[in-house]
């Protein structure tokens, strides 16, 4: 918890203001509080001047005037002045307490007064005009434990003091790390395929560098939608014009044939094939850009997987026969699904095809169904080379070819594992690929599952052809 961003300003921040008060507490005892120099400091110089006030006001006035002079600078709960003269005399007349009474004689035996507890008593020493000695002496309430600087009063204000730095420090933080919170939630948004996502948004009228980070975000975004939108665009559009020639060169060889020889034959032959090879590609690219901006929007209904699975193996067999290899299905217990059959069965069909593209040997290609934690899968194991882990996500990227040597004799166009891959997105499920031991590539198809008393009735639904 502690590694992420929030929790490291909150706490250095909460820890420096600590660190900070504390220091400024007891500093400030040392200073301000009763036996602090500059408390002491404080006191040694405003008491010479009270004296000769005070003096002033003796030798003009008497008593009287000295006790009224005294009586501006005194406060009735807190300090109290007396003015001795040379032989100890009070000139006051003004009783002084015991602790003042004490004072006086541990100064006059030459002795350290030392800390009075609630009390300070302190000395000033001055001289008339005429040179005579007198001493001020002055005795402070100090009432320490209500002082600020000192004991439990010093404790209680750093308690205060911590828990408002913490709670300045707690939003503080918040303040810093939210704009990054939501960008990281607007990237993992745009990685998972949501181009409409973006952060500023959730920012108001906020301006700092984080807030223009979030706000380059939102125009990155904003761009690499437009340019995703447009090679969408691109593809369909170029897919859709082609399909005109296409028929029209269908109809072409249609008319040709009516007129061919032995020698024209092949010829033509080979034309079909690569038309075929073409209105092929074109049709999976249609599909991959329909997938892909959300144009199929298929019905789902309960279905039963292993009847899917077993059709697409049993069509796949005649293809693996062409090319001396078999196929196999394998499923021990009755898997069910709530998904669009003709998606579902286009995406275990590209999978098993490139399977049987790329097996190798006398071992037959596998298609396992399972369950695991709610889920039903299907693994499709091949016997051929493999691929390099470092590239095994990048079989699903549309055109990717892992081995361009590997393709000619096949016909893939790099778009089957592609369209599956989407399909599988569509149902909520998720399509991987990992190298087998010792030889060979499987792949696993992950979508939810559903359980039945029986086996649902089939409602197949349409959707856009070549899937």
């Amino acid at each position: 918890m502690t590694r992420r961003l929030f929790w490291k300003i909150f706490i250095s921040f909460w820890l420096a203001q600590m660190a900070f008060i504390a220091y400024m507490g007891v500093r400030a005892n040392q200073l301000y509080g009763t036996q602090g120099p500059l408390w002491h400091l404080s006191a040694q110089k405003t008491m010479p001047l009270i004296g000769q006030a005070a003096l002033q006001q003796f030798h003009s006035g008497g008593r009287q005037a000295l006790n009224a002079e005294l009586a501006k600078t005194s406060d009735s709960e807190r300090i109290h002045y007396w003015l001795l003269d040379a032989q100890g005399n009070d000139l006051t007349g003004i009783p002084y307490p015991e602790s003042v009474a004490d004072a006086l004689k541990a100064r006059k035996a030459g002795q350290d007064i030392g800390d009075q507890g609630n009390n300070a008593v302190l000395f000033a020493d001055i001289k008339d005009a005429n040179g005579r000695p007198y001493t001020l002496v002055a005795h402070f309430l100090l009432n320490r434990s209500s002082s600020l600087f000192r004991g439990e009063g010093l404790i209680r204000a750093i308690v205060i003091s911590s828990l408002l730095s913490g709670l300045t420090c707690l939003l503080l933080a918040h303040y810093l790390t939210r704009p990054i919170r939501v960008l990281r939630g607007a990237t993992q948004q745009l990685a998972g395929g949501d181009l409409e996502a973006r952060a500023g948004k959730d920012l108001g009228n906020r301006s700092d560098e984080i807030a223009d980070l979030v706000r380059d975000f939102d125009r990155m975004a904003d761009r690499i939608g437009d340019l995703l939108q447009s090679q969408r665009r691109l593809l369909s559009d170029v897919s859709h014009e082609l399909r005109s020639p296409l028929a029209r060169l269908r109809v072409a060889l249609a008319l040709s044939r009516r007129t061919e020889d032995a020698a024209q034959n092949t010829s033509h032959d080979r034309i079909e094939r690569e038309v075929e090879r073409l209105d092929e590609l074109i049709g999976r690219i249609l599909t991959l850009s329909r997938l892909e901006s959300g144009q199929v929007n298929p019905p789902m209904t309960p279905l039963n997987l292993n009847e899917i699975a077993e059709e697409v193996v049993e069509d796949a067999k005649y293809e693996a026969d062409r090319t001396g290899h078999s196929v196999q299905l394998e499923s021990p217990a009755q898997v069910r699904v709530n998904g669009n059959e003709d998606l579902l069965r286009s995406a275990i069909e590209n999978v098993v095809r490139n399977a049987i593209y790329y097996t190798a040997g006398s071992d037959p290609v596998t298609v396992k169904l399972s369950t695991q934690n709610g889920s039903a899968v299907v693994t499709v194991r091949d016997h051929g080379q493999g691929v390099p882990e470092a590239i095994l996500p990048d079989l699903f990227r549309p055109f990717y070819r892992a081995d361009d040597s590997r393709m000619t004799g096949t016909g893939g166009t790099g778009l089957g594992l592609a369209i599956a891959e989407k399909a599988v997105k569509l149902h909520g499920g998720s399509i991987s690929a990992r190298n087998a031991v010792p030889s060979g590539l499987i792949v696993e198809l992950v979508v939810p599952s559903i359980s039945s008393a029986k086996p649902p009735a089939r409602d197949r639904e349409p959707i856009p052809q070549n899937v």
